[in-house]
């Protein structure tokens, strides 16, 4: 028994080609029919007597002294649905599980304070992590084993789920291993908590911002773009460090990093050339073959990516990117209440062709839509779409990615450049009318808080590059629904919104994207109630996350479910550290405000990851972002005047593609809200833009011309 335990421990986590999916057995009803989650209404007819994450679930695992089977997921993940059709719509597995275990499934979106926990207990495993992230618990939810993927039957080198359920409920009732068990599930419990335990704050020192360039340079792939091997994702907190660094240095390698890597995205087969957005990564180096799922999260860091490399490059590639993500999330993913929703899944649910068959194209597919040879020349050059395909995997099918400029297309096809855009902006709209009649992935119609943070801070930052008001509109609707439907009476935030109900304790992350999109939101419309909401919301989060001994913030609040380890991290993900989030908000807001106690707490919170950053820089990039904020110099711009008539002054600063200034439009009123806002007032009648360093003023200026140039200095 024991050697079968530590087999269960060395599991690898999910991947390799998998069998389609087998029929499943008749629907019954669980629980979940109760929950809102789309993930967990997935599985609301699964025979499996799933409970939701809660204390009857616990409580009944005392009483019958039973071991807990948690299922974590979400509801665009391929794997998850492949495990629920193997195993948890399958009537003997399902037999299983609810004789011996109590099964608990969670939403892990809605739930990320517990998906983190128990994460990184199946990593202290040994288990590389994943979902659907599997792991077993005490009743009194300390884990004891882990994995991720399982099919129901031994494969590839797997262990078969049966047999792990078989293998861990005999070891749960044989006295010598449940001893075991308890021993190692309280070991596991205390080895989680040091996860976060740091090691003596250290100063964070500008030259950190150095080293993590040069960690970047050398994952940096020369070839391809992004960084390291497949498979590929966006980074976007990363990107965002390369081009801080290259505004700080005018350095070619910077630019060259963020340049090469921008333009081989939007190029590239992670990209939705026919429906806008991008998809989660790319499973090859070159970035042509994407995992299919869209999440909300990377399409709102994209979006002000693509925005700032528009102002500070000028690419009109970029541009296109950027108009392309806001029309797929207008169009796609905004709810008639006015947030936006979390994902679109990868699989094509009743499809012939399974994950991605939604969006690849074959030449009878095109030849039948577009009866005319030009049509058909300038997609197949544009578009890579050729009778063998592109893609290994489905011979004959090709995943759309641009391989050639209009340019060059006009050249080889002899015609005007302006009639090959012509065709593929006719061409394109009529792929997505027809590609809307296949058999359309999900969409996970739940709205997060903080994931709507990032898209409003998109959208904020795409206007102000490109000018597209239905962006500052619908920015401006969703950041409307989070205070009106996600704020709490006392100040902080609920997580989640779905089925026109807001549940959830938020995590910091909510909090400090959100209190981000504030700021943007105000900086964009200077609308002084988004600039209140920014402040109250961070006093908020100060209140309930910030740590006044030893800085930084914890992931969960003073007021939150006590879980079995409470812990704050810097490291980035697939978005950007809370804490590093945070700490731009408080020196964004020390900007504004004058208020000494937001830049201690910035300060201290940097300080607080000081020794870790150095360990691992290119990990902590939103932390080493807010330190080039703090370290560069920031600048305030305060412009005095009638907001019509200082537009263009308004324009001049939004064009500057220095990430380091906070804009102010000094309105009535505002003197007691930003004391640093006072005495500015226009000049000879004439709007005029006060810029400031250090709450230390240069001459104020009139004209657009002679504020950007100030800002150039």
């Amino acid at each position: 028994m024991r050697a079968s335990l530590i087999l269960l421990i060395s599991m690898v986590a999910c991947g390799g080609e998998q069998p389609r999916r087998p029929p499943v057995n008749e629907p019954t009803t669980n629980r979940l029919a109760n929950e809102k989650s789309p993930y967990l209404l997935q599985h609301a007819t699964n025979p499996v007597d799933w409970y939701p994450w809660g204390d009857e679930a616990f409580e009944k695992a005392k009483r019958e002294d039973k071991p807990v089977f948690l299922s974590i997921g979400y509801s665009s993940c391929h794997w998850c649905h492949v495990m629920e059709h193997e195993s948890f719509a399958d009537a003997e597995v399902a037999a299983y599980l609810n004789e011996h275990y109590v099964c608990v499934k969670l939403d892990r979106e809605e739930r990320p304070d517990v998906d983190e926990i128990y994460m990184n207990a199946v990593q202290l495993m040994r288990v590389p992590g994943g979902w659907p992230l599997s792991v077993w618990l005490t009743p009194d939810r300390k884990p004891f084993m882990g994995g991720t993927y399982f099919p129901k039957e031994a494969m590839y080198g797997r262990p078969g789920f049966l047999d792990v359920m078989r293998h861990i409920a005999e070891a749960w009732k044989d006295p010598g291993m449940r001893a075991k068990i308890d021993r190692s599930s309280g070991q596991i419990a205390e080895a989680v908590q040091q996860v976060y335990e740091m090691e003596e704050p250290q100063a964070l020192e500008a030259g950190a911002l150095d080293t993590a360039l040069a960690m970047a340079l050398g994952s940096f792939d020369t070839v391809h773009g992004g960084f390291g091997d497949a498979p590929k994702f966006p980074s976007p907190s990363s990107l965002e460090m390369v081009l801080r660094a290259w505004h700080r240095t005018g350095g070619d390698d910077a630019r060259n990093i963020a340049v090469k890597t921008l333009d081989a995205m939007a190029r590239g087969g992670i990209r939705d050339h026919v429906g806008g957005g991008f998809h989660r990564y790319a499973t090859t180096r070159d970035w042509l073959v994407p995992h299919f799922e869209k999440m909300l999260y990377d399409n709102g860091q994209l979006l002000s990516l693509y925005a700032w490399g528009y102002r500070a490059f000028g690419s009109e590639l970029y541009a296109e990117t950027a108009r392309d993500i806001a029309r797929w999330v207008l169009a796609e993913m905004t709810d008639a209440a006015g947030g936006f929703y979390a994902a679109q899944d990868a699989d094509d649910p009743g499809g012939p062709e399974g994950e991605g068959g939604f969006y690849v194209w074959d030449p009878d597919a095109i030849r039948k839509l577009f009866p005319d040879a030009k049509d058909q020349q300038v997609l197949f050059a544009r578009f890579d779409v050729r009778p063998e395909g592109n893609w290994p995997e489905r011979p004959g099918k090709s995943i759309l990615q641009v391989l050639k400029s209009r340019a060059e297309i006009a050249k080889e096809t002899g015609l005007e450049e302006a009639r090959v855009k012509e065709i593929l902006a006719r061409c394109t709209v009529r792929m997505y009318a027809e590609r809307e009649k296949r058999p359309k992935p999900m969409t996970d119609t739940k709205v997060l808080a903080d994931w709507n943070g990032l898209l409003i801070s998109g959208l904020c930052k795409g206007y102000q590059a490109l000018g597209e008001k239905a962006w500052l509109d619908a920015a401006v609707r969703a950041g409307r629904f989070v205070l009106a439907t996600l704020t709490r009476g006392d100040g902080s935030l609920l997580r989640r919104w779905a089925g026109g109900e807001a549940a959830h304790d938020g995590v910091l992350s909510d909090h400090a994207y959100v209190v981000q999109a504030y700021l943007d939101l105000y900086e964009t419309t200077f609308d002084a109630d988004w600039l209140r909401a920014a402040i109250a919301l961070s006093k908020a989060t100060v209140e309930r996350f910030y740590d006044p001994e030893e800085g930084g913030f914890f992931y969960t609040s003073n007021r939150a479910e006590a879980l079995i380890a409470r812990g704050k991290s810097g490291y980035d993900n697939a978005t950007p550290s809370g804490n590093g989030v945070m700490a731009s908000n408080l020196l964004r807001l020390f900007e504004l405000t004058g208020d000494p106690k937001a830049k201690e707490q910035a300060k201290k919170t940097l300080h607080f990851f000081g020794a870790r950053v150095g360990a691992s820089a290119l990990g902590f990039s939103a932390i080493l972002n807010a330190l080039d904020f703090e370290a560069g110099q920031p600048r305030a711009v305060f412009i005095a005047g009638a907001r019509d008539a200082a537009r263009p002054l308004i324009e001049a600063a939004w064009s500057s593609a220095d990430p380091n200034r906070v804009i102010v439009l000094v309105t009535p009123g505002l003197d007691g809200l930003l004391p640093p806002a006072q005495g500015k007032t226009p000049l000879d009648g004439k709007p005029a833009a006060y810029v400031c360093r250090d709450f230390t003023c240069a001459a104020p200026v009139t004209t657009p011309e002679e504020l950007a140039r100030a800002l150039r200095r």
